[in-house]
């Protein structure tokens, strides 16, 4: 009685395992004997003409050869392989040389655009049917992965975008968004998301993914025409929201859901607070992953459906990128951990170095590790490292400047933490970074462009020169107060409003100091020390940092 190939209890290395397939048909082709298929006697044979492989008989040497030096696949349902591993020919070698096949191998199901690791549960009845020579294998399904006693949560019932926007509207606020956010953050070709709102409002086409795409290009649009926003944006965003996180939708994840998302996290961005903007951008890379966007389609690490071909496109590799490049610049800002995926610093991207997009990703990938356990001086040199890497990328302008100044402050203050002596060439390299992005932070400001740091960044820079506290840095604060009130002006804020007030409570506590350790310095001249507990008191915090506070801001309410 044969022994089952999945678990044999010979004493054979598991190479040798998968090697020793049963050949049943004495003229059967190469590929059919390597996969364990019937053959025939058709050139090609039924499976090779099938599935596009080469059918090849013993009585070709060099064939023979090839077929020696591959190794066997993983076949997902419809019976293509994944890409070949070179083994070497004799028993001793595959013992002694040939790798473990790697765990992370993956399956993609291009038809439902679905992704998850060979060794899956979910994936495992598939493989086993294969291995079986099953005729009908079971299909890539959840099977038993609850007990089934409820049924799943039921969708809601959305009114389509339409309620909110017409045609005209959308059309309106898409090409600021073309014009704004898309030269930043390149997702969509402008001419083809044209094409798609058309489809949407005049062929009646409510689907609601696609609504909720448009939903958020016409949301940030919106952000970006200032004080001349949709009336109903608010409602937009929220339509956009509920879509989203509506079971029926997320069990079910697309590109285009996808991209609705990286929307979502742009307009969280600029509205409302990090942590629910680092989930958002989580959220976007966990979707990433369940449709294989991470995957590269030709590596052999990726199995494909052989009844449809998964296919690279320009649209999903743009996708992918962003939501990288989100997800990691948030999660630095803010100290968080971001969503990490192997294998992706070699891979290309699809924009130019020099656009704003391709500038923030090579930002991105300039950032250091997060390696806590790693030598101090290392991680100093590392950093110090990146900062001048930041100021080699040469002059930036727009937005992508004050990406550069918000990762320059991320990669000092890490620096600060750790404590020990940073160079005069890499505190003058964060000033001059600092320097140019408040004056693109300006800029955008008179153009009334509210990125979200726009009035960060100057503020942060602010903060990083009282930290530096050189003559060189406290020179620039005088150059930096000015500009910061101007940009809270244009605003208008509560934001803008709160960091001002903020900025000079911390100018007025550095003077403070600075005046306490002069009166020290004077009692070596047999001066008397004045009084050192005229500080000014702190102001009120949960006051000033309440974002529902209704009333102006008088230095008297918060007791400064």
């Amino acid at each position: 009685m044969e022994k089952s190939q999945v678990h044999n209890e010979e004493s054979v290395p598991a190479q040798l395992q998968v090697l020793s397939g049963r050949q049943r048909v004495r003229k059967a082709c190469l590929e059919c004997r390597r996969r364990k298929r019937k053959c025939d006697d058709l050139t090609p044979c039924r499976m090779c003409a099938q599935y596009g492989y080469d059918c090849i008989r013993d009585d070709d040497s060099a064939a023979s050869e090839t077929l020696k030096m591959r190794a066997p696949d993983v076949v997902l349902e419809g019976g293509q392989p994944s890409q070949p591993i070179r083994i070497s020919e004799t028993p001793e070698s595959i013992v002694n040389q040939t790798p473990v096949p790697s765990l992370d191998r993956g399956i993609i199901e291009p038809a439902r655009r679905r992704y998850m690791s060979q060794n899956s549960a979910v994936a495992f009845p598939n493989q086993l049917g294969m291995e079986l020579e099953s005729a009908n294998p079971p299909r890539l399904h959840s099977f038993a992965w609850n007990c089934g006693i409820r049924d799943e949560e039921p969708g809601s019932i959305h009114a389509p975008l339409s309620q909110y926007v017409n045609l005209e509207g959308c059309q309106h606020y898409a090409n600021i968004y073309f014009a704004t956010v898309n030269k930043a953050f390149h997702l969509f070709d402008s001419q083809h998301f044209l094409q798609m709102c058309d489809t949407y409002f005049h062929r009646r086409n409510e689907d609601l993914i696609l609504g909720a795409t448009i939903g958020g290009v016409i949301a940030l649009g919106s952000l970006f025409a200032f004080n001349e926003g949709h009336p109903l944006e608010s409602q937009i965003v929220k339509h956009v929201k509920d879509v989203l996180e509506d079971s029926t939708f997320s069990r079910l994840p697309s590109i285009d859901q996808i991209n609705a998302w990286i929307l979502r996290t742009l307009y969280l961005r600029a509205t409302t607070r990090p942590h629910l903007t680092w989930l958002s951008s989580c959220t976007v890379m966990h979707l990433v992953e369940a449709v294989g966007l991470h995957r590269d389609l030709e590596s052999d690490l990726v199995t494909q459906s052989g009844q449809v071909r998964a296919k690279e496109d320009e649209g999903g590799k743009r996708t992918f990128w962003l939501a990288w490049c989100i997800n990691t610049i948030i999660s630095y800002e803010y100290g968080r951990t971001r969503v990490h995926i192997n294998g992706i610093d070699p891979r290309a991207t699809p924009f130019d170095n020099h656009s704003e997009t391709g500038l923030q990703i090579r930002m991105a990938r300039i950032l250091p590790s997060e390696n806590t356990n790693a030598d101090i001086m290392a991680l100093s040199k590392s950093l110090e490292t990146a900062i001048q890497q930041l100021l080699d990328l040469g002059d930036i302008s727009g937005f992508p400047a004050l990406t550069r100044g918000d990762l320059c402050f991320c990669l000092y203050r890490r620096l600060r933490l750790l404590k020990v002596a940073i160079s005069k060439e890499t505190l003058a390299n964060i000033i001059q970074i600092g320097h140019t992005a408040v004056e693109v932070a300006i800029q955008l400001a008179n153009r009334e462009a509210p990125w979200w740091n726009v009035l960060g960044t100057p503020f942060q820079f602010f903060c990083v020169l009282l930290a530096i506290d050189t003559r060189a840095a406290l020179t620039k604060v005088s150059w930096v107060v000015p500009k910061l009130e101007r940009i809270a002006t244009i605003l208008g804020t509560h934001m803008a409003r709160e960091a001002v007030e903020t900025a000079h409570v911390l100018l007025s506590d550095a003077w403070a100091k600075k005046r306490q350790e002069i009166a020290l310095l004077e009692m070596s001249e047999g001066n008397v020390l004045p009084l050192l507990n005229n500080r000014e008191p702190t102001p009120d915090w949960d006051a000033m940092l309440n974002p529902f506070y209704a009333g102006d801001f008088n230095v008297k309410d918060f007791g400064i």
